[in-house]
């Protein structure tokens, strides 16, 4: 029995290799498996979406069932793939079992998950993924001041997003002034203040 391609994962990286496995191969039967709903996002558009007044639903480009269609694809959506047994080829999601003759694991990057204390670690907010983000609008409807841990590109761009939407800005950072590795120190010192603790 010929066994289907198994894509773990539904972000960028996942959806662009079955675009391009199709591209190549029209016949061999492929299951995306995502612990999402499965649709098509930019991920860069989270960091934006604010001030264009987007939902998480507005940023969805292509529905899960959309994608299954253009890639000939079966998507399993919020499923967790919880074991991988290499020597049978299949991969347990809860009390199902999925064969594979090959598997990929396009899972993107996971934030680094920094230990907090204190009254406030509980209104900790992590942007990572659509889900976050339609989490996150919700958190902001009673917060008029946000702090911002980290001034690279991304802490950056959600800056610009949330002073767009008239909130108060606290950047906290190690570095000695923002975007530290993209910009000579005296252009950083522009952006210092009044953001950067």
């Amino acid at each position: 029995m010929n066994h289907p391609i198994v894509i773990v994962g539904s972000g960028l990286a996942a959806y662009m290799l079955a675009k391009e496995f199709r591209k190549h191969d029209k016949e061999q039967s492929l299951v995306i498996v995502t612990q999402s709903s499965g649709g098509y996002y930019s991920k860069p558009m989270l960091s934006t979406a604010l001030t264009k007044q987007q939902t998480a639903a507005d940023l969805i480009m292509q529905s899960a069932d959309s994608m299954a269609k253009q890639l000939q694809a079966t998507i399993l959506t919020h499923a967790e793939v919880t074991k991988i047994n290499r020597e049978q080829k299949t991969i347990e999601l809860g009390d199902r079992e999925q064969p594979y003759s090959k598997l990929v694991l396009a899972l993107g990057a996971k934030p680094i998950h920094i230990p907090f204390a204190g009254d406030a670690a509980d209104q900790l907010m992590r942007v990572n993924n659509i889900d976050d983000y339609a989490l996150f609008r919700d958190w902001l409807n009673d917060k008029k001041h946000i702090a911002i841990l980290g001034t690279g590109l991304v802490g950056c761009e959600f800056m610009n997003d949330l002073l767009n939407t008239q909130h108060q800005i606290t950047m906290i950072a190690p570095d000695a002034t923002p975007l530290m590795q993209f910009l000579p120190e005296s252009l950083g010192q522009a952006f210092q203040s009044p953001f950067l603790v």
